[in-house]
Protein backbone atom coordinates (compact mmCIF):
# COMPACT_ATOMS: atom_id res chain seq x y z
CA UNK A 1 0.00 0.00 0.00
CA UNK A 2 3.02 2.24 0.48
CA UNK A 3 4.39 1.60 -2.24
CA UNK A 4 0.88 2.20 -4.27
CA UNK A 5 0.22 5.84 -2.32
CA UNK A 6 4.27 6.75 -3.88
CA UNK A 7 2.95 5.82 -7.41
CA UNK A 8 0.06 8.14 -6.97
CA UNK A 9 1.19 11.27 -5.15
CA UNK A 10 3.92 10.75 -8.38
CA UNK A 11 1.21 10.86 -10.83
CA UNK A 12 -1.09 13.34 -8.84
CA UNK A 13 2.54 15.89 -9.28
CA UNK A 14 2.48 15.25 -12.80
CA UNK A 15 -0.61 16.02 -14.01
CA UNK A 16 -0.11 19.07 -11.83
CA UNK A 17 2.57 20.13 -13.69
CA UNK A 18 1.49 19.64 -17.23
CA UNK A 19 -1.98 21.69 -16.04
CA UNK A 20 0.45 25.12 -14.92
CA UNK A 21 2.82 24.56 -17.95
CA UNK A 22 -0.26 24.61 -20.46
CA UNK A 23 -0.95 28.03 -18.94
CA UNK A 24 2.19 29.61 -20.67
CA UNK A 25 1.97 30.65 -24.27
CA UNK A 26 5.63 29.47 -24.96
CA UNK A 27 7.77 32.53 -24.70
CA UNK A 28 7.31 33.75 -20.89
CA UNK A 29 5.03 36.36 -21.98
CA UNK A 30 1.32 36.66 -21.31
CA UNK A 31 -1.14 36.87 -24.26
CA UNK A 32 -1.93 40.28 -25.31
CA UNK A 33 -2.79 41.87 -28.64
CA UNK A 34 0.21 43.12 -29.58
CA UNK A 35 1.23 46.88 -29.51
CA UNK A 36 1.14 50.14 -31.86
CA UNK A 37 -1.64 51.93 -33.89
CA UNK A 38 -0.24 51.54 -37.10
CA UNK A 39 -2.37 49.77 -39.97
CA UNK A 40 -5.58 50.81 -37.78
CA UNK A 41 -4.07 48.47 -34.69
CA UNK A 42 -4.99 49.43 -31.57
CA UNK A 43 -3.43 51.33 -28.90
CA UNK A 44 -2.42 48.94 -26.05
CA UNK A 45 -2.59 51.43 -22.96
CA UNK A 46 -1.68 48.04 -20.36
CA UNK A 47 1.92 47.92 -22.24
CA UNK A 48 4.91 49.64 -20.81
CA UNK A 49 6.43 49.70 -24.10
CA UNK A 50 5.85 52.98 -25.90
CA UNK A 51 6.57 51.40 -29.26
CA UNK A 52 7.18 53.15 -32.15
CA UNK A 53 6.86 56.58 -32.37
CA UNK A 54 5.23 58.16 -35.68
CA UNK A 55 5.14 61.51 -37.21
CA UNK A 56 2.77 61.64 -40.12
CA UNK A 57 2.78 65.08 -41.92
CA UNK A 58 -0.49 65.69 -44.25
CA UNK A 59 -0.60 66.99 -47.37
CA UNK A 60 -3.40 69.77 -47.18
CA UNK A 61 -1.71 72.21 -49.53
CA UNK A 62 -0.02 75.10 -47.99
CA UNK A 63 -1.04 74.32 -44.47
CA UNK A 64 0.54 72.70 -41.77
CA UNK A 65 -0.90 69.80 -38.83
CA UNK A 66 1.85 66.94 -37.94
CA UNK A 67 0.18 64.07 -36.00
CA UNK A 68 2.76 62.72 -33.24
CA UNK A 69 1.95 59.46 -31.56
CA UNK A 70 2.93 55.89 -29.95
CA UNK A 71 1.04 53.63 -28.40
CA UNK A 72 1.24 55.92 -25.07
CA UNK A 73 0.29 59.59 -26.39
CA UNK A 74 -0.78 61.69 -29.45
CA UNK A 75 0.30 65.41 -29.94
CA UNK A 76 -0.31 67.54 -32.35
CA UNK A 77 1.12 70.29 -33.91
CA UNK A 78 -1.21 72.56 -36.22
CA UNK A 79 -4.40 71.66 -37.45
CA UNK A 80 -4.46 72.80 -40.96
CA UNK A 81 -7.55 75.56 -42.57
CA UNK A 82 -11.00 75.62 -41.79
CA UNK A 83 -12.40 72.37 -43.79
CA UNK A 84 -8.90 70.27 -43.37
CA UNK A 85 -9.77 69.37 -39.21
CA UNK A 86 -12.06 66.39 -41.04
CA UNK A 87 -8.71 64.70 -43.13
CA UNK A 88 -6.76 64.60 -39.55
CA UNK A 89 -10.37 62.78 -38.37
CA UNK A 90 -10.41 60.32 -40.68
CA UNK A 91 -6.51 59.76 -40.98
CA UNK A 92 -7.10 59.31 -36.64
CA UNK A 93 -10.20 56.95 -36.99
CA UNK A 94 -8.34 54.75 -39.65
CA UNK A 95 -5.71 54.45 -37.11
CA UNK A 96 -7.42 53.63 -34.15
CA UNK A 97 -6.21 57.13 -32.51
CA UNK A 98 -9.31 57.85 -30.02
CA UNK A 99 -7.96 61.54 -28.95
CA UNK A 100 -5.68 64.19 -29.04
CA UNK A 101 -3.39 64.58 -25.65
CA UNK A 102 -1.87 67.53 -26.18
CA UNK A 103 -2.42 70.25 -29.23
CA UNK A 104 -0.25 73.18 -30.09
CA UNK A 105 -1.12 75.50 -32.29
CA UNK A 106 2.23 77.43 -33.28
CA UNK A 107 0.69 80.46 -34.52
CA UNK A 108 -2.76 82.08 -35.50
CA UNK A 109 -2.58 82.22 -39.44
CA UNK A 110 -5.34 80.82 -40.71
CA UNK A 111 -2.82 77.63 -42.51
CA UNK A 112 -2.20 76.68 -38.98
CA UNK A 113 -5.49 77.11 -36.53
CA UNK A 114 -8.45 76.56 -39.06
CA UNK A 115 -9.03 72.87 -38.68
CA UNK A 116 -8.27 72.90 -34.57
CA UNK A 117 -12.08 74.11 -33.77
CA UNK A 118 -12.84 70.80 -35.68
CA UNK A 119 -11.06 68.53 -33.43
CA UNK A 120 -11.94 70.27 -30.68
CA UNK A 121 -15.57 69.63 -31.60
CA UNK A 122 -15.24 66.25 -32.24
CA UNK A 123 -12.27 64.34 -30.32
CA UNK A 124 -11.46 64.48 -27.43
CA UNK A 125 -8.72 67.05 -26.90
CA UNK A 126 -6.59 67.20 -23.84
CA UNK A 127 -3.95 70.45 -23.15
CA UNK A 128 -4.01 73.13 -25.85
CA UNK A 129 -1.29 75.39 -25.97
CA UNK A 130 -1.04 78.41 -28.25
CA UNK A 131 1.67 81.42 -28.82
CA UNK A 132 0.46 84.23 -27.10
CA UNK A 133 0.47 86.99 -29.94
CA UNK A 134 -3.10 86.95 -31.01
CA UNK A 135 -4.20 86.96 -34.65
CA UNK A 136 -7.78 88.15 -34.77
CA UNK A 137 -9.87 86.33 -37.08
CA UNK A 138 -13.43 84.56 -37.88
CA UNK A 139 -10.81 81.34 -37.57
CA UNK A 140 -9.23 82.59 -34.30
CA UNK A 141 -12.78 83.36 -33.44
CA UNK A 142 -14.31 79.54 -34.41
CA UNK A 143 -11.68 78.40 -32.23
CA UNK A 144 -11.80 79.99 -28.96
CA UNK A 145 -15.86 79.26 -29.50
CA UNK A 146 -15.11 75.67 -29.46
CA UNK A 147 -12.89 76.05 -26.91
CA UNK A 148 -15.74 77.65 -25.17
CA UNK A 149 -18.07 75.32 -26.16
CA UNK A 150 -16.24 72.33 -25.05
CA UNK A 151 -14.78 73.67 -21.46
CA UNK A 152 -11.46 73.85 -22.27
CA UNK A 153 -8.71 75.66 -20.96
CA UNK A 154 -6.16 77.37 -23.75
CA UNK A 155 -2.98 78.10 -22.38
CA UNK A 156 -0.87 80.93 -24.19
CA UNK A 157 3.09 80.04 -23.72
CA UNK A 158 5.62 83.22 -22.44
CA UNK A 159 8.14 81.38 -21.61
CA UNK A 160 10.00 78.39 -22.47
CA UNK A 161 8.47 75.21 -21.56
CA UNK A 162 9.17 71.14 -21.44
CA UNK A 163 6.90 68.48 -21.34
CA UNK A 164 6.95 64.58 -21.32
CA UNK A 165 4.65 62.54 -22.53
CA UNK A 166 4.39 58.67 -23.25
CA UNK A 167 8.23 58.65 -23.70
CA UNK A 168 8.14 61.59 -25.76
CA UNK A 169 10.25 65.06 -24.74
CA UNK A 170 8.05 68.13 -26.03
CA UNK A 171 10.67 71.21 -25.68
CA UNK A 172 8.81 74.34 -26.85
CA UNK A 173 11.14 77.56 -27.65
CA UNK A 174 9.03 80.66 -27.65
CA UNK A 175 9.26 84.42 -28.93
CA UNK A 176 11.41 86.44 -27.16
CA UNK A 177 8.80 89.77 -27.72
CA UNK A 178 5.59 89.96 -27.15
CA UNK A 179 5.34 91.94 -30.77
CA UNK A 180 7.66 92.16 -33.63
CA UNK A 181 7.28 95.26 -36.11
CA UNK A 182 7.91 92.93 -38.99
CA UNK A 183 5.35 89.72 -39.67
CA UNK A 184 4.13 89.58 -36.28
CA UNK A 185 2.47 86.64 -36.44
CA UNK A 186 4.99 84.37 -38.30
CA UNK A 187 8.11 85.53 -35.82
CA UNK A 188 5.65 84.68 -33.14
CA UNK A 189 5.85 81.16 -33.78
CA UNK A 190 6.52 78.79 -31.46
CA UNK A 191 9.22 76.40 -32.00
CA UNK A 192 8.93 73.09 -30.91
CA UNK A 193 11.37 69.84 -30.41
CA UNK A 194 9.93 66.26 -29.83
CA UNK A 195 12.93 63.65 -29.11
CA UNK A 196 11.99 60.04 -28.71
CA UNK A 197 15.22 58.10 -27.02
CA UNK A 198 17.98 59.38 -29.00
CA UNK A 199 15.92 60.42 -32.19
CA UNK A 200 14.67 64.25 -32.48
CA UNK A 201 12.18 66.47 -35.02
CA UNK A 202 12.20 70.16 -34.92
CA UNK A 203 9.02 72.08 -36.07
CA UNK A 204 9.58 76.11 -36.78
CA UNK A 205 5.89 77.14 -37.71
CA UNK A 206 6.10 80.06 -39.75
CA UNK A 207 9.26 81.60 -38.06
CA UNK A 208 10.87 84.51 -40.37
CA UNK A 209 14.55 85.88 -40.13
CA UNK A 210 14.07 87.66 -36.60
CA UNK A 211 12.70 84.60 -34.75
CA UNK A 212 14.74 82.50 -36.72
CA UNK A 213 17.73 84.33 -35.45
CA UNK A 214 16.44 84.16 -31.97
CA UNK A 215 16.35 80.38 -31.99
CA UNK A 216 20.05 80.21 -33.56
CA UNK A 217 21.04 82.06 -30.76
CA UNK A 218 20.43 79.37 -28.27
CA UNK A 219 22.63 77.10 -30.28
CA UNK A 220 20.04 74.13 -31.44
CA UNK A 221 21.19 70.54 -31.15
CA UNK A 222 21.01 68.38 -34.16
CA UNK A 223 18.08 67.14 -35.53
CA UNK A 224 17.30 63.97 -37.50
CA UNK A 225 14.23 65.80 -39.04
CA UNK A 226 12.99 69.60 -39.43
CA UNK A 227 9.69 71.10 -41.12
CA UNK A 228 11.40 73.91 -42.80
CA UNK A 229 10.03 77.23 -41.57
CA UNK A 230 7.30 79.36 -43.38
CA UNK A 231 6.51 76.72 -45.99
CA UNK A 232 10.26 77.01 -47.65
CA UNK A 233 10.71 79.83 -48.68
CA UNK A 234 13.72 81.85 -49.05
CA UNK A 235 14.51 85.27 -49.22
CA UNK A 236 12.52 86.11 -46.06
CA UNK A 237 15.32 84.58 -44.35
CA UNK A 238 18.26 87.30 -45.14
CA UNK A 239 21.28 84.30 -45.31
CA UNK A 240 20.38 82.96 -41.75
CA UNK A 241 19.25 79.44 -43.38
CA UNK A 242 22.63 78.61 -43.94
CA UNK A 243 23.53 79.10 -39.80
CA UNK A 244 20.31 77.46 -39.18
CA UNK A 245 21.10 74.08 -41.02
CA UNK A 246 24.63 74.04 -39.80
CA UNK A 247 23.31 73.73 -36.30
CA UNK A 248 20.40 71.61 -36.28
CA UNK A 249 21.96 69.07 -39.52
CA UNK A 250 18.87 67.50 -39.84
CA UNK A 251 19.18 63.86 -42.11
CA UNK A 252 15.36 64.54 -43.60
CA UNK A 253 13.38 67.73 -44.14
CA UNK A 254 9.94 68.35 -44.56
CA UNK A 255 8.16 71.35 -46.48
CA UNK A 256 4.71 72.26 -46.09
CA UNK A 257 3.55 73.42 -50.13
CA UNK A 258 0.95 73.61 -52.51
CA UNK A 259 1.31 73.30 -56.42
CA UNK A 260 0.31 76.27 -56.42
CA UNK A 261 2.33 78.00 -53.77
CA UNK A 262 5.75 75.96 -54.20
CA UNK A 263 8.91 76.59 -51.97
CA UNK A 264 11.94 78.08 -53.27
CA UNK A 265 14.19 76.77 -55.58
CA UNK A 266 16.71 78.13 -53.70
CA UNK A 267 15.95 76.67 -50.46
CA UNK A 268 15.42 73.60 -51.99
CA UNK A 269 18.73 73.61 -53.84
CA UNK A 270 20.34 74.79 -50.69
CA UNK A 271 18.95 71.18 -48.55
CA UNK A 272 20.18 69.11 -51.56
CA UNK A 273 23.30 70.36 -51.80
CA UNK A 274 23.84 69.40 -48.34
CA UNK A 275 22.66 66.08 -48.45
CA UNK A 276 19.73 66.67 -46.64
CA UNK A 277 16.91 64.34 -47.96
CA UNK A 278 13.41 66.20 -48.81
CA UNK A 279 10.04 65.59 -48.45
CA UNK A 280 7.41 68.34 -49.57
CA UNK A 281 3.52 68.01 -48.71
CA UNK A 282 2.79 68.73 -52.38
CA UNK A 283 3.78 65.62 -53.56
CA UNK A 284 1.91 63.60 -50.81
CA UNK A 285 1.93 63.20 -46.76
CA UNK A 286 4.99 62.16 -45.29
CA UNK A 287 5.43 59.50 -42.36
CA UNK A 288 8.33 59.52 -40.08
CA UNK A 289 9.28 56.13 -37.93
CA UNK A 290 11.53 56.50 -34.74
CA UNK A 291 12.40 53.32 -32.87
CA UNK A 292 14.28 55.78 -30.29
CA UNK A 293 17.65 55.03 -32.42
CA UNK A 294 17.39 56.40 -35.88
CA UNK A 295 14.21 57.34 -37.93
CA UNK A 296 12.82 56.16 -41.45
CA UNK A 297 11.05 58.04 -43.71
CA UNK A 298 8.01 57.20 -46.67
CA UNK A 299 6.61 59.62 -49.14
CA UNK A 300 2.76 58.41 -49.72
CA UNK A 301 1.49 58.48 -52.64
Amino acid sequence: MKGKNIIKLISLLLVLCIVLTGCDDGNGQEPGNGSGVNNGQKQNPDSDDPGTLKVYCFELGKADSFLIYNNKSTIIIDAGERGQGKDILQYMENNDIKGIDMMFITHFDKDHVGGAAKLIGNTEVGEIYTSSYVKQSDDYDNFMDKVKEKNKTVTALKENKTFETGGIKIEVNVPAKEVYEESPSNNSSLIIRVSYGDTSFLFTGDAEALRLKEYIGTQPEKCNVVKMPYHGKYTEFMGCLNEFLDLVNPEYAVITSSKEEKEADETKDLLEKRGIKLYRTRKGSVLFESDGKSVKAVQMS
